[in-house]
């Protein structure tokens, strides 16, 4: 939900997050997804370019409030 294709996500350490509201519910019963996640665990803070802060998705942030 709100994650489409070629989209990145950006967690930082110390804020939770977890599947939006209703995404566990609707999981329930399903033996697949027909997606991939990848988990990048660094051991330093990245680094937004000047770029990624052009293209940031305003809305994301609040998707999680739905």
């Amino acid at each position: 939900k709100h994650v489409t294709l070629g989209m990145i996500t950006l967690h930082p350490g110390g804020i939770p997050h977890g599947p939006h509201p209703g995404l566990v519910e609707k999981s329930i019963g399903k033996t697949e997804t027909k997606e991939l996640a990848v988990m990048v665990d660094t051991f330093r803070p990245l680094k937004l370019t000047q770029y990624a802060i052009e293209i940031e998705n305003d809305g994301y942030v609040m998707s999680w409030a739905e």
